[in-house]
């Protein structure tokens, strides 16, 4: 058995969908696979290195070390290349090539720094201790876009891939180039003061990426402010200088989930035209008519992205689901159990851990469900993003479409793991779409 690259990632989806067990010798949370998953298909996965629950323990000299022997195989000019077919008719994970060639040729030699309460080094962001499912590392990069905060063994797993693919460098096509022309016309046009999210609202609202995924666009503004499109003078991009991850990691308040330089940019700050000029300055980077949108080639359905999203089910039109007869009644208190309608056929759960000024500290639990969950459906078990436990300050549980209270009084969930430094403040409403955080399949 073969498979292709939609189908791999269909297949990986189904998987990391799955609860995961948190194991201790590998410091990562190992995914369960699905019964339905055959023998073949996971050695088909194997052939393709893609195998899941494939982990690996990045060491610190090595992965510097392998990150810039890996660069150097591309140009800056091939890196720019890529990136722009990436926009559209190249497989996403080509997004990375740009991140990674900045981040290796700026980084500087240093010795191991880690933070006094973890093995994250404060310098590069490498953590040595928690073991990296390079699997999931694959499939983020293929339907995320680049590496998180600029991860270097993220880039360095990316950067593998992109070297042993049999596909050629890509050239960005006449689309992908009007493509990155528009992406610059909306940030230039935004009204001042526009935060990140705001913006990519904005291009999502324009349909530029072949994705209906609010967090690709996001994505994408944290990549144009990692490379120093979108940074600030005080907190400058990769192409001006190299900032360490404890600088980047700082932002102007909890509320802010991306590092910097996107943490404090706004639309006021514009755009850096010099640095764009140094990067993509072999290409045409004014401004298009929005309005006089070319056709799409391919179209987003033969794209990689397109067509692993377009393979989801018929998608019909739902009705809201009743009350679950383990609700109860009144507001939101500690031990609620909440239903959250991510898609068309995928639920997960939020455990409310406690209840302060009507804002309710909420977590994922393990577990994605085709229909609204009941109280004997759920699994008290945290769902963590990779690296860590994942809370926020939610507000409007109880008043939020596809928000359903269906259990009270349940005991809290089980984990090893400590809890969150951080806790932001978010709309109940947001919890569809974060949860692909925590559930990178949604």
């Amino acid at each position: 058995m073969t498979l292709d690259v939609v189908q791999q990632l269909k297949l990986l989806q189904h998987i990391y969908s799955e609860s995961t067990i948190w194991d201790e010798e590998l410091r990562a949370s190992r995914q369960t696979v699905p019964e339905d998953v055959s023998t073949e298909q996971l050695q088909a996965l194997e052939v393709a290195g893609h195998e899941p629950n494939h982990f690996v323990r990045p060491q610190h000299e090595e992965t510097i070390r392998e990150l810039r022997t890996l660069a150097e195989r591309w140009t800056l000019q091939e890196a720019a290349q890529a990136f722009v077919a990436s926009l559209w008719s190249a497989p996403m994970i080509w997004r990375s090539l740009l991140t990674g060639k900045l981040i290796a040729t700026s980084i500087p030699d240093h010795e191991y720094s880690p933070y006094p309460s973890s093995h994250k080094c404060q310098i590069c962001g490498l953590d040595v201790n928690d073991g990296v499912d390079t699997s999931l590392q694959w499939y983020w990069r293929m339907t995320n876009g680049t590496p998180l905060d600029g991860d270097i063994f993220g880039h360095v797993i990316a950067l593998r891939e992109m070297a042993a693919s049999s596909q050629e460098l890509p050239v960005p096509s006449e689309y992908d180039r009007w493509t990155l022309r528009a992406v610059l016309t909306v940030l230039r046009n935004l009204p001042p003061k526009t935060r990140y999210s705001k913006a990519a609202d904005a291009l999502k609202k324009e349909q530029l990426l072949p994705t209906k995924k609010v967090y690709v666009y996001r994505d994408l503004l944290e990549t144009l402010a990692l490379v120093g499109i979108l940074d600030t003078p005080e907190q400058p991009g990769m192409i001006t200088a190299f900032t360490s991850y404890a600088e980047r990691d700082k932002r102007p308040n909890t509320r802010v989930e991306v590092q910097a330089p996107l943490a404090w940019w706004d639309s006021s700050v514009g755009i850096n035209e010099h640095n764009l000029n140094l990067i993509f300055g072999e290409l045409n980077c004014s401004d298009v008519s929005l309005e006089d949108k070319p056709e799409p080639n391919p179209m987003a359905s033969e794209t990689v992205m397109g067509a692993f999203e377009s393979r989801r089910g018929v998608r019909t039109k739902a009705k809201v689901p009743k009350k679950s007869p383990d609700a109860g009644t009144g507001e939101v208190q500690p031990g609620d159990v909440y239903a959250v309608k991510v898609l068309s056929g995928s639920w997960v759960t939020v455990y409310c851990h406690e209840v302060r000024d009507k804002r309710a500290i909420v977590e994922y639990l393990d577990g994605v469900f085709p229909d609204m969950p009941v109280k004997e459906d759920l699994i008290l078990t945290v769902r963590p993003r990779p690296d860590e436990r994942w809370q926020c300050s939610a507000i409007g549980m109880d008043s939020t479409s596809w928000v359903r209270r269906v259990a009270r009084d349940m005991p809290a969930p089980a984990t090893s793991q400590p809890k969150p430094e951080s806790v932001p403040f978010h709309a109940a409403k947001d919890l569809r779409h974060m949860a692909s955080w925590c559930f990178p399949n949604l």
